[in-house]
């Protein structure tokens, strides 16, 4: 898969703040930009892993991790599909 490279301007003491290189750093704004464009449904989980660099059941973990949820389903949602599959 081709793959785009972005320069992203920071002051160095930003790195010197997270005491990060910058591989390191640009690693960890991936990962941040990914569950935020999740959070927001900007892009699908699967997407998000790719975007992240991970595959999409590691990803899963980190973000159950951190309490963040996998389903945007809620349980009314979920009480409407057990009632419809009940009457198959």
């Amino acid at each position: 898969m081709e793959t785009l490279s972005l320069n992203i301007e920071v002051k160095p003491d930003i790195l010197l703040t997270f005491n990060q290189k910058p591989k390191e750093f640009g690693d960890e704004l991936k990962f941040w930009a990914a569950v935020s464009m999740y959070l927001f449904e900007k892009i699908s989980l699967a997407r998000a892993a790719t975007l992240a660099g991970y595959h999409r059941y590691d990803f899963e973990k980190l973000l159950s991790k951190l309490d963040i949820p996998l389903s945007k389903l809620t349980k009314n949602d979920a009480e409407k599909e057990i009632e419809l599959l009940k009457n198959l």
